[in-house]
């Protein structure tokens, strides 16, 4: 059973979840003994921030002494965290001193033996830790006490402000290598010039100008050659915002960002950065089945993976990337659709081409796959109701390969679209069309040209209604 001491005296940083390591540069062994009041618990878990994740390092057994002892080898410099359960109790610096030890006493008091980086850490954390209770302190005397003094309270939390502002620019100055100081430099946005500013406003003549000098300069304060702090959790909360918010969210321009930081990480020693942005878009986008997806991959693989850009990406491994990339290419949306001709069970054959609608859907499914029939009244439903209101028509092959299970479906749940029978294999010989999973739907237009490409029932009808309403 675990009894732990939590109150307002606790010790959780400030930091959010992130990271599991692809590629690791910055390692070290090291030896740690934590010594922790109030923690009634016979294992611990040590972790780690690494990109958008967090990885577990060891789990602690609790010595005769009490005490909770890692000693390992390769571990990522950057931020470590000591975790009970389910709960981050505290977080400490995993940096260029390898043997220390961390003491927390019953109230939460902290004494480092043998680590410097450690010690600053644990100052910062307490006056920040410090400022911050005061701050909801005084919001709540405020809130709950109509009487209070307002301009006393505030008086008083101003100039206790003033003094953490003060001491955090004496820690910056005095210790500019530190990973404190490290962190809060690269969460700074780049310095504004005077030209996109109007008074203190950004001139909305020059909004667009603006707007692309941030983005462009968004990375100016990270120190691409420290990678320390791509195991920290505010590289990836950065990278977010980078991607997410600075960036339109179209393949073209989310292609030019990533190849804009690679440039810039690699102009900087920043490979280590370079790999993990690089593999956690390929990886977000290989292999998915909606267009969107598919036509970021193809992006990334054309216009980033190259010898002299990339070059930890073997030969071999670009090689495999392009084969991947082109096989994906003919049905990336405006490609037009292979003229598919197949036969019902009764031996009716359609030709794909032939169907003569403003929209076709071809829907590629299987009669024993149970994923196909979740939500599948959703799709028929649409059809049924607005098939003559959008001009569409479904063309639909069963891919099952069990001709009675086929048949037995389609006589208890008859469609009112066509519906053709074949396998994944005789498509693949006759198409070249690899269907690896069921349902796998493509939205074409009158010309059988690619719109959308999706599993999901819900996104083609999102995608009709989405044109409709445009025209």
């Amino acid at each position: 059973m675990m009894k732990i001491k939590l109150n307002s005296k606790i010790f959780l940083f400030l930091f959010f979840f992130i990271a599991l390591p692809t590629f690791l540069f910055s390692q070290q062994s090291y030896d740690i003994t934590f010594k922790i009041g109030e923690i009634y618990v016979d294992t611990v878990v040590i972790k780690s921030y690494y990109g958008n994740k967090t990885i577990v390092i060891d789990s602690l057994k609790r010595e005769k002494n009490g005490s909770f002892r890692l000693k390992k080898d390769n571990i990522h410099k950057g931020i470590g965290i000591f975790t009970v359960g389910k709960m981050d109790i505290f977080t400490f610096v995993f940096d260029k001193e390898n043997k220390f030890e961390i003491n927390l006493d019953d109230n939460w008091n902290y004494l480092v033996k043998g680590c410097q980086e450690n010690d600053l850490y644990f100052e910062f954390q307490k006056a920040n830790k410090q400022i911050r209770f005061l701050e909801s302190k005084t919001k709540r005397e405020i809130k709950e006490n109509p009487k209070a003094n307002r301009d006393s309270l505030n008086n008083i939390y101003s100039t206790e402000v003033n003094k953490f502002m003060s001491f955090q620019k004496e820690f910056y100055k005095s210790y500019p290598n530190h990973i404190m100081t490290k962190m809060v430099k690269a969460l700074e946005d780049p310095q504004i010039p005077k030209e996109y500013l109007n008074g203190n406003q950004i001139d909305s003549t020059r909004k667009l100008e603006f707007i692309y000098y941030f983005r462009t300069h968004y990375w100016d304060n990270f120190d691409f050659s420290d990678n320390r702090l791509i195991a920290t959790p505010y590289f990836f909360t950065k990278q977010k915002t980078y991607m997410n918010e600075l960036t339109m969210q179209s393949a073209d321009s989310i292609v030019v960002a990533i190849k804009d930081f690679i440039e810039k990480a690699n102009q900087n020693k920043g490979m280590e950065y370079s790999k993990y942005i690089l593999d956690f878009y390929i990886q977000m986008n290989r292999k998915l089945p909606f267009a969107y997806n598919e036509e970021r991959f193809v992006e990334i693989v054309d216009r980033v993976v190259s010898g002299e850009r990339t070059p930890w990406i073997s030969p071999s491994e670009i090689e495999t990337l392009k084969i991947e990339a082109d096989k994906i290419r003919p049905l990336l949306p405006e490609k037009q659709f292979i003229n598919i001709s197949e036969k019902t069970l009764s031996g009716k054959t359609y030709n794909l081409h032939d169907v003569k609608t403003k929209y076709t859907v071809v829907y590629f499914w299987s009669a024993g796959c149970e994923s196909c029939k979740i939500n599948l009244n959703q799709l028929e439903t649409f059809y049924k109701k607005f098939k003559n209101v959008y001009d569409f028509e479904i063309f639909s092959i069963d891919l099952d390969n069990n001709m009675e299970e086929s048949i037995a479906f389609q006589q208890k749940h008859p469609f009112d679209w066509i519906v053709l029978k074949s396998n994944s294999t005789l498509i693949k010989e006759k198409y070249n069309l690899d269907i690896e999973m069921t349902p796998d739907l493509y939205l074409l237009d009158k010309d059988k040209k690619i719109i959308n490409h999706t599993p999901l029932y819900n996104q083609i009808e999102e995608t009709i209604r989405s044109i409709e309403e445009e025209e």
